[in-house]
């Protein structure tokens, strides 16, 4: 019959070298993590500390004033639609020439984002935002802009502004999840462990994954797995590596069966 234990992987324990969200842990010293047969997924923390602004990922909009090409860049950080329209007009300001400014509202009752120039001479009210091209304007999902609009004095975004920032994180681990998922963008296996979802959590507050069905959150391996050494990463939907500040931790705790 197996014998099982508890394993506390965390991130403040994590050697030399790595981050809270991605990070390395031994537990050498306990021959039961040699011979793992079956792992329950049991509990997840993640601090919810992920900016739906952030620099040099969504953060840059292209925008040309009659023929001249202009681009602002907006300061990482946590935004709802005030602190954006706010921030997108003393931005858009600043750059505009020949006296021009910019309104920016939200239009009743559609809630999509209008942005109208005035106090420009001649064309210099007409303006004309670049859409994403895969390496500018990458600001444009977030703010409804997803195509070509023409140059105009009035513009109102295709789609409503999307601040909802990451839904959920995905826990990776080759050692314990190999193959465990499967990925529909690239149709190949993934090393997903789990995933923790980030939308009941506010910003600032710890995301907990609690699994209270063993089938659901159960591994099994065919073979005994070496667990002494494990490496968890934190990725974001669409796979990328997300990152933790030093002083906030995450961590995993799994029950282990073993002979």
């Amino acid at each position: 019959m197996s014998k099982e234990k508890i394993l506390v992987i965390n991130s403040l324990d994590r050697e030399a070298g790595g981050t809270n969200a991605d990070f390395t842990c031994f537990f050498n010293s306990d021959s039961s993590t040699q011979g793992v047969l079956k792992v329950l997924v049991k509990d997840v923390f993640i601090p919810h500390l992920f900016y739906n602004i952030e620099a040099g990922i969504n953060d840059r909009l292209d925008f040309k004033q009659f023929d001249t090409v202009l681009q602002v860049i907006i300061p990482e950080g946590q935004y709802n639609i005030s602190i954006l329209k706010s921030t997108l007009k003393t931005l858009i300001d600043a750059v505009l020439t020949n006296s021009a400014v910019v309104s920016v509202t939200e239009l009743d009752p559609t809630y999509k984002l209008n942005f109208s120039f005035s106090g420009g001479t001649g064309s210099y009210n007409l303006v004309n935002f670049i859409a994403p091209d895969g390496t500018n304007s990458t600001l444009a999902p977030l703010i409804g802009l997803t195509g070509a609009l023409l140059q105009a004095s009035n513009i109102t975004m295709q789609e409503i502004f999307n601040l909802s920032g990451i839904q959920y994180v995905q826990v990776h681990s080759p050692q314990i999840a190999e193959i465990h998922g499967l990925d529909s963008g690239s149709n190949s296996y993934i090393s997903l462990l789990e995933t923790v979802s980030m939308t009941d959590t506010g910003f600032g507050s710890t995301a907990h994954r609690q699994n209270n069905d063993d089938e659901l959150s159960e591994i099994l391996y065919e073979q005994p797995r070496n667990l002494s050494r494990v490496s968890i990463v934190l990725r974001d939907q669409t796979g990328r590596k997300l990152t933790l500040p030093d002083n906030h931790n995450c961590s995993v705790l799994l029950k282990i069966y073993f002979d």
